[in-house]
């Protein structure tokens, strides 16, 4: 029977104390020096003078590394690495079984799965927007440069009103045909029938869509009267 052998691990990691300020540094050098958008991995790269892959397993949280590029990583934001900040994990790690297929990892682009290990929080970014979308009227705006988990962000912002019992509904406005947006009378009538869609209610718009009262009335009225009443329903 096979029996795994144990090695001790090596370097350092950012304790929760290290990683809080780190981000807090980076969020105000980003709004000051960067018209509020977030450093794209080559520019990190730039101003630390680490490497790109440095900088993942640093944000990684779990990766170990040496305790110079944790010093280099905060004296790049004027910050001092002080010994709170980081911690030397005296967890013992077992080899990988001959037998045992390691996991992949998941190519670049796109959303990553809800479980992936790839995803990276940026807190208290992942924090602040679940609360947000807890309240009533809420709208939240999420920008910033491709391939920085925009996607991946939004769908964990939407799992977390489906655990808190809400419907959810996405909706992507590139789909919609160019002369939808000619009309607001005609946007409206498309936005009020995809949602009833996607909710997989009936599409009741000639019920609820009187040309005399205008269009801003009869979406409000579609959505308060109908869909809105008709998820309290189903639920």
């Amino acid at each position: 029977m096979y029996q795994p052998k144990y090695r001790r691990r090596r370097g350092v990691i950012l304790t929760p104390q290290g990683s809080s300020k780190l981000q807090k540094a980076k969020s105000e050098a980003e709004f000051k020096e960067n018209c509020g958008y977030r450093y794209t991995l080559e520019k990190l790269s730039d101003r630390t003078g680490l490497a790109v892959d440095t900088l993942l397993r640093v944000n990684n949280g779990s990766t170990t590394v040496d305790k110079q590029t944790l010093k280099r990583y905060f004296r790049a934001f004027n910050l001092i690495l002080e010994q709170s900040d980081y911690s030397w994990p005296e967890t013992q790690i077992k080899e990988v079984e001959p037998d045992r297929v390691d996991v992949k990892p998941e190519l670049p682009g796109g959303q990553v799965p809800l479980d992936s290990a790839f995803y990276v929080e940026r807190p208290p970014i992942e924090s602040r927007t679940c609360e947000a979308i807890l309240q009533p009227g809420a709208l939240i705006r999420i920008k910033a440069p491709q391939l920085m988990g925009k996607t991946s962000l939004m769908a964990r912002i939407l799992e977390r009103g489906r655990k808190e019992g809400y419907q959810t509904v996405v909706l992507n406005l590139k789909l919609a045909d160019e002369k939808v947006f000619t009309n607001l009378n005609r946007f409206l009538q498309w936005f009020c029938a995809c949602v009833s869609r996607s909710l997989k209610l009936p599409n009741k718009l000639a019920d609820y869509w009187d040309e005399m009262f205008g269009s801003n009335y009869n979406t409000t009225d579609y959505f308060e009267n109908y869909s809105v009443s008709r998820c309290y329903e189903v639920q």
